[in-house]
């Protein structure tokens, strides 16, 4: 009920309602997701689509990645933020590819605290144009590289979906975020949970 409030809500700009509705989605989100890193060693459940749409979900990095571009793009021309949003489905895609390809996850965490860092920054001087979402779109590779160290071989096309939807989800909840908060409050926001994860990691 709460999803579909959040999106019946966004309909309207001058809606006194939004905030209820945002505050408990961003905090529901959160606390479903263990303070951790995702990634490596994560129990999900057997079958594959299942565990590709919990995946982003199982630790605060996806999260606060995924919710910042969702932000981000709140105050991006309309084309920039679609081509943002396509834009980051697909690179979270190759990227998922490439690391159940390679196997290589050396270096991969560093990138993806280094990435909340800069997502917390862009949000908080309400960062517009092409650069910050370039950055965004490279950094976010990663995230989808650490999703494919996970990812069943044997069911790969039933994990990226699940993987997939639960992204737009999540990107969809930061662009009503966007369309409420303040960019400082969610750039602050951002850094302090950024910050929760390089403490606890």
């Amino acid at each position: 009920m709460t999803t579909r409030l959040i999106l019946i809500n966004c309909s309207s700009k001058d809606s006194p309602m939004k905030t209820i509705y945002t505050v408990p989605a961003l905090l529901g989100l959160v606390l479903t997701s263990p303070l951790v890193l995702a990634h490596p060693g994560h129990e999900h459940a057997s079958h594959a689509f299942t565990s590709g749409l919990l995946h982003p979900l199982t630790g605060l990095d996806h999260l606060v990645m995924l919710l910042g571009i969702g932000m981000l793009g709140a105050w991006q021309s309309r084309k920039g933020r679609t081509q943002l949003y396509i834009g980051t489905l697909g690179i979270l895609f190759a990227g998922a590819v490439l690391g159940l390809i390679t196997q290589i996850s050396a270096g991969i965490e560093l990138v993806i605290l280094a990435s909340m860092f800069l997502i917390a920054s862009a949000l908080f001087f309400s960062a517009k144009g092409w650069l910050p979402m370039i950055a965004s779109l490279v950094l976010v590779m990663f995230h989808g590289w650490a999703h494919g160290l996970e990812m069943p071989a044997a069911g790969v096309f039933s994990f990226m979906p699940g993987m997939l939807i639960m992204a737009s989800f999540i990107m969809t909840t930061g662009y009503v975020l966007g369309k409420t908060v303040q960019p400082k409050w969610l750039g602050a926001g951002s850094a302090v949970a950024a910050a929760l994860i390089a403490v606890l990691g």
